[in-house]
């Protein structure tokens, strides 16, 4: 990585990049660069607490691994900087208490931080680093390859093969629970970590893909780097221990054409809340969309449509939100996930409050676990119990936003 930067250090590659890119690389830093020193302390974790020696010295290998997966994208969001301030987001954003960041804040404390050796084993090392990370790191390394971003490329790739290694943990944890009669909790462990990742994940890495990365990046869609990068991948581990498919894997087929279609609208309109810029789809990009997703254009399309009428009548202001929209009690994220004709969205009452779930899913974690996320409040529960304030203005400086510059 190092190499690859100096070498293309002195063309000044960086003020060719497609801007739209630009948005997709702040997204991703600030998303992921510290996630993965929260991976560094659940590799830790397990390199002081694993069951057995060899754990321990993978453990301890993957600890190595995390931080230097924290250094590269800190080193090269310095280096973007002096491009875009709102590059300091890949150091600042787990520090603030941005709706977004919240989100990912929850999922990786749950699963790396709150969690003994055995979880984690089996949500990071298992289902992430063997699920997820190829998503993440592989196939849009292949994106920043289209997009003449080769530093990021390489990046990304470079971690994904430290990924695979500290990964194999995973494994041998799973068969050893299974020897001891711990399908049933292995089985929890496994469903519960694979729709929080999807949540997370189609926020992420499915509306940059589909939304941010330049037309000739876009190799293939979200949906079809899921389908073989993630599902294809999965399956076989799956297979190899006999596990069931995940309770919801039909609703997680489904959402596959309309999860992360139905967040983007939101993002945009809440883009003065977010560390990145947010553009609505140019007509080439609509056309890839349509080609993509053949349902895209009955429910999605007329949605920009309203979006792009409003601003030409209204301007600007016509096509912002002045209010926080409704979050979900359990994986933090907007309850938009709206696919054609129905919403997944559901309520629950417990000791006399009411929450709010994007999805069915999200309800099952939380009463499979009420003690562990009882407790815990979105961001818009801390404006209305005054934790947060409440005006606009003063909720972004609260959220990290403490310019103008540093707002979408």
């Amino acid at each position: 990585v190092l190499a690859v930067r100096d070498a293309l250090s002195k063309p000044r590659v960086h003020d060719r990049l497609d801007p739209a890119w630009v948005q997709l690389v702040k997204f991703h830093q600030g998303a992921f660069a510290l996630a993965e020193y929260a991976a560094v302390l659940a590799e830790l974790r397990m390199c002081r607490f694993g069951r057995d020696s060899a754990w321990r010295i993978m453990a301890n290998l993957g600890a190595l691994d995390e931080i230097r997966h924290t250094q590269i994208p800190l080193l090269l969001g310095h280096d973007l900087l002096e491009m875009d301030g709102n590059f300091d987001w890949t150091h600042k954003a787990y520090h603030t208490n941005n709706l977004i960041v919240v989100a990912a804040r929850h999922l990786f404390e749950d699963g790396f931080l709150a969690a003994n050796a055995i979880d984690i084993a089996i949500q990071l090392n298992f289902v992430i680093e063997t699920g997820f990370t190829n998503l993440q790191f592989m196939a849009l390394a292949a994106m920043a390859d289209g997009a003449d971003h080769h530093v990021f490329e390489k990046a990304l790739a470079s971690i994904q093969t430290d990924e695979a290694r500290h990964a194999q943990i995973g494994h041998p944890v799973v068969r050893a629970l299974m020897r001891h009669g711990g399908r049933g909790y292995a089985q929890y462990l496994l469903d519960k970590m694979w729709w929080r990742c999807w949540r997370l994940f189609l926020a992420t890495t499915g509306t940059a893909m589909d939304y941010l990365a330049p037309i000739e990046a876009r190799t293939r869609s979200f949906k079809e780097f899921m389908q073989e990068w993630v599902i294809e991948h999965f399956m076989r581990n799956l297979e190899e221990f006999e596990f069931d498919l995940p309770w919801f894997w039909r609703l997680f087929l489904d959402e596959l054409d309309y999860a992360h279609h139905s967040l983007q609208p939101a993002l945009y309109s809440c883009r003065t809340m977010l560390w990145f810029d947010e553009p609505t789809p140019s007509e080439p990009e609509r056309a890839w969309l349509r080609d993509k997703y053949p349902t895209w254009v009955q429910t999605y399309e007329p949605i920009w449509d309203r979006i792009e009428d409003a601003w030409e009548r209204q301007g600007e202001g016509s096509t912002l939100t002045y209010t926080l929209p409704a979050l979900c009690n359990l994986c933090q994220l907007p309850t938009v996930f709206i696919g054609p004709g129905n919403s997944t969205a559901c309520s629950l009452k417990r000791n006399g409050r009411s929450y709010l779930f994007c999805s069915q899913p999200c309800r099952w974690i939380f009463e499979k676990e009420p003690e562990r996320f009882g407790g815990h409040r979105t961001v818009v529960d801390r404006v209305i119990t005054g934790e947060a304030p409440s005006d606009l203005q003063d909720l972004l400086i609260w959220m990290g936003h403490d310019t103008l510059e540093s707002t979408g």
